[in-house]
């Protein structure tokens, strides 16, 4: 006020000679009010900031039986505020709730989730953080290959999902019915009240686990690869940059390091660089061609070797065993009598039928009992005495039958043919193992793994390696 009536009692030279002072007055006035104008949008540096976070999104982010709020993108913020020293604290609640609590300031942050054209009307994005990928599942049973194959059959979702937008934009024929989260979609489906849903991976897969039914649903298609990234709300720039200049400071195997604690490692080389692998065999191929007649030669002779129904003459025999282990053969010295404590072992048959599974995840091959590592026949006979009321061929062929469908499902019993047969006088057991059609799980600490062939050994797959293996094999 009292600038003003400074400026009206002046004549035209004061006004003329003042003109400098008040543009830095004015200047000034306006950055200040365009700082607190901003600063009304974020907290200061040092106070704490609420993230809104999903309460059943594993291994995301959900709330434990300890009522503790975990996960892989709970340690990525964690990590975040550790490098930009800033308090963070997490208020977890269903998607609906969470995306409110950031509309009415209730939380700073969403703790990760899809841009998309809706959400950007309230919400502004930072940088990408990760990539996720959204699956359609159906029950195992239902014959459907395609989304168009679904006809009337109500695909579940998750509540102001991204994935019920995906779908109305691109199948709006798809009839959807929405849940508060994720938790409630595959109990409903696990209940048999949906036949169909739409969740992220690995988050219906650890779902399914949680509930030992990871072979009641299939993947039928990747729906979208989208990337999960933080939402503040709109208009919000501040707080944005904080976010993005935070995310640029997280390394890369800080964020491996992350998803490798939640069984999120990236995925294998050889998925990764698939086509790159692809045009070497190419290229292998091509040059190789001059010794087309020689393998052809070579792989009916093992064709024979290993698929042939009839008995094996010795030499045959020979032959094979001195092929030694390897990705489509291996030996067992007994099925169920450890020979160093000469007890019967419930270890030794599991790794029978962990055996037989890794053949079928793979390309097959030959299992033969009754030859130790080294190659040396000694026999099945031990195993004969472990059976009280038929000690002999026919109760370890109903013992092996046994395991399989035990461990493995009556269906896997197509893929698998075996033989008995005396060499130097001692019975041998083959085995012959070929590719399934459909991943095969085993029961394992009261949990289901996967096992596949690599080299000379059976290797399991954690959940994500499994999944990443799974798309790429069938």
């Amino acid at each position: 006020m009292f600038f003003l009536k400074k400026l009206g009692n002046s004549g035209h030279k004061g006004i003329h000679s003042s003109s400098r002072p008040c543009s830095k007055i004015f200047l000034a006035l306006a950055a200040g009010f365009i700082f607190f104008w901003m600063l009304r949008f974020v907290p200061a540096h040092a106070a704490m900031l609420t993230i809104a976070c999903y309460e059943d999104y594993r291994p995301y982010s959900y709330v434990n039986n300890k009522g503790q709020v975990v996960g892989m993108l709970v340690d990525f913020w964690t990590l975040w505020a550790e490098k930009n020293q800033i308090e963070l604290k997490f208020l977890p609640g269903p998607l609906t709730q969470s995306l409110d609590r950031i509309k009415t300031g209730e939380a700073d942050i969403m703790i990760g989730l899809f841009r998309s054209k809706e959400r950007t009307k309230y919400l502004d994005f930072s940088h990408p953080m990760i990539d996720i990928q959204t699956n359609l599942y159906v029950a195992q049973k239902m014959e459907i290959d395609s989304v168009e194959d679904l006809g009337n059959t109500i695909v579940g979702v998750i509540e102001n999902d991204y994935s019920m937008e995906y779908l109305s934009r691109n199948y709006p024929d798809i009839q959807i019915k929405a849940f508060p989260g994720s938790a409630q979609v595959v109990e409903n489906a696990l209940s048999g009240k949906l036949s169909a849903y739409a969740l992220d991976f690995p988050n219906a897969i650890f779902l399914l686990a949680e509930h030992d039914s990871l072979i009641k649903f299939k993947r039928v298609k990747t729906l979208y690869t989208e990337k999960l990234r933080a939402g503040v709300k709109k208009g919000n720039t501040q707080l944005l940059g904080v976010i993005n200049r935070g995310i640029k400071g997280v390394s890369k195997q800080e964020v491996e390091t992350v998803l490798s604690k939640w069984g999120l490692s990236p995925r294998p080389l050889i998925v990764q660089y698939r086509s790159w692998i692809i045009g070497v065999i190419l290229l292998l191929l091509a040059t190789c061609i001059g010794f087309a007649f020689y393998s052809m030669k070579l792989k009916y002779r093992m064709g024979r070797l290993k698929w042939g129904n009839r008995p094996f003459k010795k030499e045959e025999w020979l032959d094979l065993i001195a092929q030694g282990e390897h990705d489509r053969l291996e030996f067992k010295s007994s099925m169920r009598w450890n020979l160093a404590t000469l007890k019967t072992d419930k270890i030794l048959e599991y790794v029978i039928v962990k055996t037989i599974a890794a053949f079928m995840n793979t390309q097959g091959g030959t299992l033969v009992i009754g030859v130790n590592d080294d190659g040396q026949v000694i026999g099945i006979e031990s195993d004969y005495q472990t059976f009280q009321k038929k000690p002999n061929r026919d109760g370890f062929i109903l013992k092996l039958s046994s395991l399989i469908s035990q461990n493995m499902g009556r269906q896997s019993h197509k893929f698998i043919f075996t033989q008995i047969q005396p060499i130097d006088g001692k019975d041998i057991c083959q085995i012959i193992i070929k590719p399934g059609k459909r991943p095969v799980f085993i029961k394992e600490n009261n949990k289901e793994a996967f096992y596949i062939r690599a080299g000379a050994a059976s290797v399991p797959l954690s959940l994500s390696e499994s999944h990443e293996y799974i798309s790429s094999r069938w």
